[in-house]
Parts: structure tokens; sequence; C-alpha cells
């Protein structure tokens, strides 16, 4: 069985200089010393095997390292520039020396999940694995065999982000019923700006604080703070331009 140390000699490029030991990070492109730092060793594995091995990067996934103070971050790669709207990590990990007992760690992924809204999250320490899925307020956690487990979870979580697309798209042709169903992801409050156009209206408009009642669509302009809200019906809409964090 594979060492730790032999696997990193096998797939980083470790470099020595006065005494130390380094290599570039994949993801951030700077170098890091290894020495004295054995979840720094684990994290690069893990790295090494997102960008080398999964298929996934970087067409389908974008990674961020020591973001929010966690980890590693898997975001989904934004397919298209004009749908852009604030998203959870698809995944959040967590890695560990390889000797460390991940259960003790249990509280500290669940506590990283519910904060940032993220579904799943992965502890770490190269001989062990342990996925968190969280549906609704209740975590379930699973042992998995291998690295080569984790991409199924990630496009699981990324094929819902992806109908929001097809919906994005369709509401961008015209589509009210798909308009409303993105604002009420989307557009509830003011994190995101949403640009759509109204039929004879010369300029877009730039909405936030979306409610749907009664067959309207109530909302705030971005820019100004007026009390009474706007509205508009399916006839009034011509199409989404776009929604952007």
């Amino acid at each position: 069985m594979t060492s730790l140390s032999e696997e990193i000699s096998q797939k980083l490029n470790i470099y020595k200089r006065n005494y130390a030991e380094y290599t570039k990070c994949l993801i951030r492109g700077r170098e890091i010393v290894l020495n004295g730092r054995p979840e720094e060793k684990v994290r690069q594995l893990f790295i090494y095997f997102l960008v080398n091995q999964s298929g996934l990067f970087p067409n389908e996934i974008d990674i961020r390292v020591e973001s929010n103070n966690h980890d590693i971050e898997l975001y989904k790669t934004a397919e298209n520039e004009y749908f852009k709207p604030y998203c959870p990590p698809l995944m959040i990990v967590e890695v560990k020396r390889e000797e460390e007992n991940l259960r003790n760690h249990e509280k500290q992924i669940e506590r990283y999940l519910n904060k940032s809204c993220s579904e799943i999250g992965i502890l770490y320490n190269y001989h062990q694995i342990i996925a968190y899925i969280k549906k609704d307020t209740v975590f379930t956690d699973n042992n998995l065999n291998s690295l080569e487990d984790i991409p199924p979870l990630i496009l699981q979580s990324s094929n819902k982000l992806d109908k929001n697309l097809l919906e994005f798209e369709k509401a961008v042709n015209g589509s009210f019923d798909s308009f409303v169903y993105l604002v009420n992801q989307y557009g509830k409050y003011k994190l995101n700006r949403i640009v759509f156009r109204l039929k004879g209206e010369q300029l877009p408009i730039v909405g936030s604080f979306f409610k749907f009642q009664d067959n309207k669509l109530y909302y705030d302009i971005y820019f100004q703070d007026v009390k009474k809200q706007q509205s508009c019906d399916f006839q009034d809409f011509e199409k989404l331009v776009s929604i952007i964090y």
C-alpha cells in the first residue's frame, strides 16, 4: 500500500531549498512550505486529485483554497457570463493530518455547512474520507472508499444549478414563469442584481426584493430607496437580461 510520502513524491513537484521542502500550489500558484505542515501535504494531494484526476476541473468546478476559513471550497464553474448569482459552495473540504481522528471534527464541518448554506462536506486525512450531506437540518455521514467517490457527489449538487441555468435561458427568451421561478430563488433580497426588461420601457430595470402575489410580481428598484414597490405581470414582461452577484 502506497504511503502518503510516497504518493506525494510521485505526484507533486517537490524541491528543496535551504534544507526545506517546497511545492507550488496548483490553485494559488504560490510556493508552499511542506516541512512541519502535515495537513498541507494532505491538502495538496487532494488538490492534485481535483485538478488532474477528477475530470471536473476546470469545466465543471472552480476550486478555492483557504477561502472563508475553509481549507477547500468547490463552486460550479460559471457557464454564462450573465448568470452569476451568489451560490453557496457545492462542497466544503476540511483536511487533517493522516493520524487525526476525523470523528473529532464532525461538529466543525457541520458548523461550516450550516453557516455557508452548503449541502456537502468532506473530512479527509489521506487514510479515511467521510462525506457529510445536509438535507433540511439533518446531517447524514458516509465513509467513502476512495477519492473517486467524490466527483459523483459534486455532480449531484451541480445538477441543481444546471436546472436554474436552463430556467435562466428560458427567461431570457421571454418566459415569465421561468422569471418568477428565478426571482424566488435569487431575488428575495438585495444580494443579487436582477436586470430585466418590460415591454414599452426604453431602459432595463434593476430590481430586488421580489415578491409574487395575485399573479403580479412586485419589486424594488435596486438603486432607489422607495417605499412603494413597483409591479408587473406576464403581459408587461419582455425578457430577463442578467442575474449577477
